[in-house]
């Protein structure tokens, strides 16, 4: 997968939400060939692009049958070091309005090539050493600028303009689902991976959204600065087209119980962007690194590539 983010810089990732850093395709096609939608999201890409550092807020909240869970990430991110901060706000809600919350924090930088993760755990700081390419953070030609912003658009089967004001543009976004699977298939394929593992978890991926089909999200966009404002997605209708798919071989006496379930839940997930290089440098304090002790990643103890935990530990 490390060929897709030597493709999309950390910039770009965040402007897809911190969802599609793994999305990219090889296709390219002329600027001047774009609709009039996809060419006005193409300068904003190329804005962000050029960001350093950032904060971002990150709500999720989810209703279901067994209750409610509400989750608040607010941090920040630069790009040289790269490093990233943030406080993690879970809170859980049952059926009797029974409240438990869970507060984590977490610093993240990259340390020639490998990222360290410390995280605030039940009162105790750990760290993590996760080995990573160095091209991740690899500063992107012009060219290359262009070719990852393109590769984006080329998974956008529409791009609508749902309302305008004097200050804001609201735009829907709908991804193909099919290019993205195709684009997966094509990255593990060039990478030439033996996991079988890893293997399986594409495979599982690919089926999943190919079953959950085209994908739509919601981007605000100053007109001013030409800068993403906010992304909204409501997840629940992919998830549950999605899951359709592995119903088929559920156990027939779980299977009503799960779809029922999947039908009465919500899920919906809104990432606001600020302080457009405005933040400032992110220093990890000298208590924390003294006083955390270190643990390896979960699962394999000298993992070879871990790209994918970098982001999830987002």
């Amino acid at each position: 997968m490390m060929r897709l983010l030597r493709k999309i810089n950390w910039g770009v990732a965040l402007v897809w939400g911190l969802l599609f850093v793994a999305m990219s395709s090889s296709f390219a096609f002329a600027v001047e060939k774009l609709p009039p939608e996809k060419a006005y999201l193409n300068d904003v890409y190329k804005n962000m692009m050029d960001v350093n550092n950032l904060h971002y807020d990150v709500a999720i909240k989810s209703e279901t049958p067994m209750g409610e869970v509400e989750v608040a990430i607010n941090g920040e991110v630069q790009e040289k070091p790269l490093s990233y901060k943030h406080d993690i706000n879970i809170c859980y809600r049952d059926v009797k309005n029974t409240e438990n919350t869970l507060m984590l924090k977490q610093y993240i930088e990259q340390n020639q090539g490998n990222l360290v993760l410390y995280s605030l755990s039940n009162e105790k700081w750990i760290k993590q050493i996760v080995p990573i390419d160095p091209s991740l953070n690899k500063e992107l030609s012009a060219d290359e600028k262009v070719s990852a912003r393109m590769d984006m658009l080329q998974l956008m089967k529409s791009v609508k303009l749902k309302k305008e004001t004097p200050s804001y543009k609201y735009m829907e976004i709908t991804l193909d689902s099919m290019q993205i699977s195709d684009a997966m298939g094509a990255v593990v394929k060039l990478d030439n991976t033996q996991d079988r593992d890893m293997l399986r978890a594409v495979a599982v991926v690919r089926l999943g959204l190919l079953a959950a089909g085209d994908i739509k999200y919601n981007v605000k966009v100053d007109k001013a600065t030409k800068m993403v404002k906010e992304i909204d997605m409501d997840l629940a209708e992919p998830i549950r087209k999605g899951a359709g798919l592995f119903l088929d071989i559920a156990d027939p006496k779980e299977r009503a119980k799960i779809e029922d379930f999947l039908t009465k839940s919500t899920l919906n997930m809104q990432i606001t962007y600020s302080k457009y290089n405005q933040v400032d440098p992110i220093e990890i304090p000298q208590d924390v690194r003294d006083n955390a002790k270190e643990v390896k990643p979960a699962g394999k103890a000298t993992p070879k590539k871990s790209e994918s935990a970098a982001m999830t530990s987002l």
